[in-house]
């Protein structure tokens, strides 16, 4: 039995990391609105957020790696991974949350999952390769779906939608840079010191917006109530620490692009969730849209699948 277990955690270990991994963050949305409706606001979620995330990610790494290892690493992967977090752990939370303040969470997490397109339409450009037929399909499905989720041919959903869904589509492409430079930059500097040098930029530059905006402070953080605190702490650990190495842990195997299409379990997860907490309900269209961008990062999976079929001996 234990060869067995062992050989099956060889073969599919990684994507089982980032199925578990999407399935904690899709509950990060219904988190942030049971704290909304106490009074709690964006600043205040992500600070604290960031704060309580950073000391577990820097004994993690020290726990992987030594901290003369971690300060002996190229300036030049060093600017990669914190501008990694800076575009990721700060601009993409920061633009996710307040659209969760617009929009509903099971939406917020349909259109975040655009970004398995964004990904492999970016590696196309930089690899300056014209996009195939399968790949072009894949992001006409994506984006139509996107269309329907936000509103589709109903005025009065795009009117209700459309700031929120586009900044959902704005941190999707945040967080699609994020998973590229985790590709390129985490295979050489490894896993554990991109993370804390991306989730200490993100904390940073949380820190000094919170101090910027004004109205997060310490008396504010106090008078906090007991469930508030518990809610922000078990967001925190379900779907931030978790998920941050759970995905960094995989992806420098299994790649950006493989680990965006297996992590598309999230949504569904998100409509359950949504719909018993919050007693949240999706228009049809929205339904039609949910559908598209999931058949379109399907398509997208057939196509990573025929590749490493190929690229397999017989």
């Amino acid at each position: 039995m234990r060869p067995v277990c062992a050989r099956w955690w060889q073969r599919h270990g990684d994507v089982a990391l980032v199925v578990l991994g999407a399935l904690l963050v899709s509950g990060k949305g219904i988190f942030a609105k049971l704290l909304f409706r106490d009074g709690v606001g964006v600043e205040s979620i992500l600070l604290l957020r960031s704060w309580f995330t950073l000391p577990l990610v820097w004994g993690w790494a020290l726990y992987r790696t030594s901290l003369r290892q971690l300060w002996r690493a190229e300036p030049r992967l060093i600017a990669g991974a914190m501008l990694a977090g800076l575009a990721s752990h700060y601009a993409a939370a920061w633009l996710n949350f307040v659209a969760l303040t617009m929009i509903n969470a099971s939406l917020e997490r349909v259109l975040l999952f655009s970004y398995p397109a964004m990904v492999v339409l970016a590696r196309a450009l930089v690899a300056r390769r014209w996009p195939s037929l399968r790949l072009v399909t894949a992001v006409v499905l994506t984006y139509l779906g996107v269309a329907c989720a936000v509103g589709g041919f109903d005025a009065a959903l795009w009117q209700a939608n459309r700031l929120g869904a586009s900044l959902v589509l704005a941190s999707a492409a945040g967080f699609a840079y994020y998973l590229i430079a985790n590709e390129r930059v985490a295979t050489v500097l490894g896993s554990a010191p991109f993370l804390v040098y991306a989730s200490t930029a993100g904390a940073i530059a949380l820190t000094v917006h919170a101090a910027l905006m004004g109205g997060t402070n310490l008396a504010s953080f106090v008078a906090l109530a007991p469930r508030d605190w518990s809610l922000i702490i078990g967001m925190t650990l379900t779907t931030s620490v978790l998920p941050l190495f759970l995905f960094s842990a995989s992806i420098r195997r299994i790649g950006a692009q493989r680990a965006s299409i297996v992590s598309t379990i999230g949504p569904p997860a998100t409509f359950v969730l949504a719909a018993f907490i919050l007693g949240e309900a999706m228009h049809p269209i929205q339904m039609l849209g949910t559908a598209l961008i999931i058949a379109g990062i399907v398509v997208l999976e057939t196509r990573a699948t025929a590749a490493r079929a190929q690229e397999s001996p017989a």
